[in-house]
């Protein structure tokens, strides 16, 4: 049925160029800690991006780190030309983006201590696959990582129903606008003839048909260009993870992790089903494996690296001490509690930590008071002690000790739940909490909210503006005082009610003064000044 579809130019149909965080190379320099490697740090590193599109992921980095050195390639004349503008008007002497076909990358680029190809593997002939796995070997510093995406079997076996659907019912079709409607339309039509009771295959198209409606709690509306380069590209070739390992292996490079830490953690499922798990698994590939079979997962962000490293996965306490944290989580107020003086925080995802540690306690409560900043597991564990008042007792008793060893272990813990219950990070990104006299917003964020209501913030994440914020942003340059900005403020379309963000930052209302807002973007992480 592929070699009935009709091939989309990039060039005619740009792929959405976005910030993904799971990327960062904070993020993926902390997986790296976390399994012993010793990482160059984050301040001042090479990377290197295949499929780079206008620079949407790598630029918003290049920004936060200038003292760093970012190269992208992408085979999209036009979008590397929008990039070349952008990098061209942030003044970033430290990012560099061109044109070049991931089968002409050689050896002559030098080495990188971080590669990344974010929605590229899964849409390239399998020859082309082979070649990004070759670069992510040969162009690899000897301490790198390489993060590869792709579409994952079991789960893409549904997802290829629907593709296959699709492809059909726009086979006569050329112009990729009216293929994405007519694919729509079909897809529609069988949503709303199948019912989605006691149906698998019906929930599971209305699900989908949900999904592309934007109808999806943390999902926006998706665009003609992903259905089209997603799921009706010419190609798109889905792999088991243990396919994906072997293939990896071949070129010299081994499974580092995967970019969300708490997929990789067997004891997140019920004891009985760990402890099956763990039985028929002989290696981490095959319990990587298994789990994906329980998922049904269809989506992997898979981190590389050399062959040569021994790598470790027991996590240890003391290696908090290299990394930093930040959390959103909150104190429950409807879970039921086992333990004395247990209190229970969760986080926008469900995930929840129940804790009877005071200095737990404490710092969870300092990480929720301070957000959205990222601070040193030492300055917690400063900030949690005086709030407790314990500052009067010496860190080198035995009692201190041991109390830091179990909020690190507590901390790793609830990390290994989920990252939206306590993030770590190898770097603190340059933002501000407080609204200034001349309140200044991040040039990456005012340069995208003038060509569209998605702006990529300081913590790499991406952030739904209002109206209202859209209008606003362009202005926090830094030359305005707050009464400058109130003329500028009731001239902003205030009549629509303000999306909430991807970050789960808390909602907004529309109602409100000036300065509630700019502390909103402040809390969003968008404010640099």
């Amino acid at each position: 049925m592929a070699d009935q579809a009709t091939p989309v130019s990039y060039d005619q149909v740009p792929y959405p160029s976005l910030s993904y965080t799971q990327s960062h190379p904070s993020r993926l320099a902390t997986l790296a800690i976390l399994r012993g490697l010793e990482p160059v740090p984050v301040e001042r590193c090479r990377v290197l991006e295949l499929g780079c599109a206008s620079g949407g992921n790598l630029i918003p980095m290049a920004y936060g780190l200038p003292g760093s050195t970012f190269v992208g390639i992408d085979n999209s004349a036009y979008q590397i030309a929008e990039g070349q503008k952008a990098v061209k008007g942030l003044g970033l002497g430290n990012a560099t983006l061109q044109r070049l076909d991931i089968l002409d990358v050689g050896t002559d680029m030098g080495q990188f201590d971080y590669v990344i190809a974010h929605g590229v593997f899964s849409w390239i002939p399998q020859p082309v696959q082979e070649k990004l796995l070759q670069i992510c070997k040969q162009n690899l510093a000897p301490n790198g990582v390489a993060y590869v995406s792709y579409n994952a079997y079991p789960g893409w076996h549904m997802m290829g129903i629907i593709r296959d659907m699709m492809l059909y019912h726009t086979r006569d079709s050329t112009d990729p606008e009216v293929r994405a409607t007519q694919a729509r339309a079909l897809l529609d039509f069988l949503a709303e003839s199948i019912p989605d009771e006691n149906s698998a295959y019906g929930s599971f198209l209305a699900t989908y048909a949900r999904l592309l409606h934007g109808e999806l709690k943390g999902a926006g509306h998706l665009g003609n260009a992903f259905l089209l380069h997603d799921e009706l590209e010419i190609v798109n070739e889905p792999l088991y993870f243990y396919q994906f390992a072997e293939r990896a292996q071949r070129h010299g490079l081994q499974f580092l992790g995967e970019a969300e830490f708490s997929t990789m953690v067997d004891t997140n499922f019920p004891p009985h089903v760990s402890e099956g798990l763990r039985e028929m698994s002989r290696s981490a590939i095959d319990l990587e494996q298994y789990m994906d079979f329980l998922r049904n997962r269809t989506f992997r962000q898979t981190l590389l690296c050399h062959q040569d490293h021994d790598l470790r996965y027991m996590l240890r306490p003391e290696q908090l001490h290299a990394l930093c944290l930040s959390s959103r989580a909150r104190i429950s107020t409807t879970g039921s509690e086992t333990q004395a003086n247990a209190v229970q925080f969760c986080a926008s995802d469900g995930a929840t930590l129940s804790t009877d540690h005071p200095l737990t306690q404490a710092a969870m409560r300092c990480l929720a008071d301070i957000w959205p900043q990222v601070v040193s597991f030492d300055a917690l564990l400063h900030m949690a002690r005086s709030r407790l008042g314990q500052e009067a007792q010496s860190a080198s008793t035995d009692t201190a000790s041991h109390d830091a060893l179990a909020l690190g272990a507590n901390l790793l813990k609830a990390y290994t739940y989920s990252g939206s219950l306590v993030e770590l990070f190898a770097h603190v990104p340059p933002l501000v909490t407080q609204v200034s006299p001349h309140p200044t917003a991040s040039p990456v964020a005012r340069r995208q909210s003038q060509a569209g209501s998605m702006v990529t913030n300081l913590r790499h994440e991406r952030v739904h503006l209002d109206p209202t914020e859209r209008y606003l942003l362009p202005f926090l340059d830094g030359t305005r005082d707050l009464t400058a900005l109130e003329t500028v403020w009731q001239e902003a379309p205030h009549d629509e009610t303000p999306e909430s963000a991807d970050l789960d930052t808390e909602t907004h209302s529309a109602a409100g003064d000036l300065v509630q807002r700019l502390c909103w973007l402040a809390r969003a992480a968008v404010l640099i000044g």
